[in-house]
């Protein structure tokens, strides 16, 4: 399995992910992080058995009037597809690439937040 996301380049240093991971099982969570980056985050953690617990996204700049708000606090979805829905770190992994890929379809500008657990 690749740890890097699709058209990355050039990927994080593994000590930045490594970085990033730690950052991400405290409390704080990871820092913002592209769209690229949080998935290879999140595929570097699945290799190492952890799964992404929380995601949060925000708009990369504020517009007037407001807009992307809709992908800016995640968790009102549907059963099955919540983050609270499921402990399995593939099912994880699987949720975050579909919202990465609805984002882009979409054109929202967003950075994203990960925090990681076991499961």
């Amino acid at each position: 399995m690749s740890l890097l996301a699709p058209g990355d380049d050039p990927a994080p240093a593994f000590p930045t992910l490594c970085a990033w991971t730690r950052a991400a099982r405290t409390g704080a969570g990871s820092p913002w992080l592209s769209p690229g980056d949080a998935e290879t985050l999140a595929r570097h953690a699945l290799a190492r058995g952890l799964g992404v617990r929380l995601l949060e996204a925000a708009a990369l700049t504020l517009h007037e009037p407001p807009r992307d708000t809709d992908w800016e606090i995640l968790g009102a979805d549907a059963p099955g597809a919540n983050w609270d829905d499921h402990r399995d770190p593939s099912r994880a992994l699987h949720l975050l690439l579909t919202k990465l890929r609805q984002a882009r379809t979409a054109g929202a500008r967003l950075q994203y937040k990960l925090w990681l657990g076991e499961p």
